[in-house]
């Protein structure tokens, strides 16, 4: 198959690339900035295009000629250009209107597990009515909504990493039993890619997760374990911490660390895999195996 992969720069992009390259596909690498010389020519089975969210018709001539789309593209953090409506909510609309004139068939969407009507962050909300409207698109469609992925190049487990490196000690918000259920990226591509030729998966929401629900406290303990950097943890009460992010939301763009983003961690973020077992199989890595692949 042809498939347009939008967001194919970032860090679920890039390896959602290189799988779909692996697995016989041509790929369409959509990117918002203008393709370098370098990339900008078709190269073997990948061709890099030029297409922004923010500008249907740009998407519409990237879209020419594939048969997917599998839209990406995301925001974590708002900015004044980049916010959850613009970007996410209206982007997705951009990214249907063009996949449809364009003549594509099917659309998959990169949602976020924690996403429900009337969840009670902006982003959860926005990754919500991106959902209706691919649903609604009257394209064939399928949705994945994984829980904290992590990899080589991602942003969370990398940042802790880094904290606990750098750090004499590790603050926690709260009092760290906050559960997630951490992904490694090699298992959310492989599903991904191979959703794309099971039918039964066409029509359906996915939640994906590791097959651990671990309390924050023993994702850290478990990253300091692999990396051997032992660490001591001071608690950081909830209250504490969004006055923090309040301040640094007023005075920083993008904020380290917004309000809506600790409301996440501290409301954990665990789903069921069962569907995705029940459709396809599905053998999901350990958090600890899984960092030890990519962790030197």
């Amino acid at each position: 198959m042809k498939i347009a992969v939008t967001g194919a720069t970032g860090f679920v992009g890039g390896h959602l690339v290189s799988k779909l390259l692996d697995a016989g596909h041509d790929v369409i690498a959509v990117r918002h900035r203008k393709p370098l010389e370098s990339d900008s020519a078709v190269s073997g089975r990948l061709e890099t295009r030029q297409g922004s969210v923010h500008d249907q018709e740009s998407l519409v001539q990237a879209f020419a000629g594939a048969e997917v789309v599998m839209h990406l593209v995301g925001i974590i953090v708002e900015t004044e250009t980049n916010t959850f409506e613009r970007t996410v909510s209206r982007g997705t609309e951009y990214v249907v209107h063009a996949a449809k004139e364009a003549g594509v068939r099917h659309i998959v969407y990169l949602s976020a597990m924690g996403t429900a009507s009337g969840a009670k962050t902006a982003y959860h909300r926005s990754k919500y009515d991106a959902e209706q409207t691919v649903q609604t698109s009257g394209l064939s469609w399928n949705i994945w909504r994984p829980s904290m992925i992590h990899g080589p190049g991602d942003g969370f487990v990398t940042m802790l990493r880094s904290m606990i490196r750098k750090a004499p000690v590790v603050p926690v918000i709260g009092d760290g039993r906050y559960r997630l259920q951490p992904v490694l990226i090699d298992d959310v591509v492989d599903v991904m890619t191979r959703g794309l030729i099971t039918d039964s998966t066409h029509g359906e929401i996915f939640e994906i997760g590791g097959p651990e629900k671990l309390e924050y406290r023993q994702i850290l303990d478990i990253i300091m374990r692999v990396t051997g950097n032992r660490r001591l943890t001071v608690p950081v009460p909830v209250f504490v911490a969004r006055m923090g992010a309040a301040l640094a939301e007023t005075i920083l763009t993008p904020a380290p660390i917004t309000r809506d983003q600790i409301a996440m961690l501290v409301g954990g973020n665990t789903g069921d895999n069962g569907l995705l077992q029940e459709k396809m199989e599905f053998r999901p890595v350990g958090f600890e195996a899984g960092l030890r692949r990519y962790v030197r």
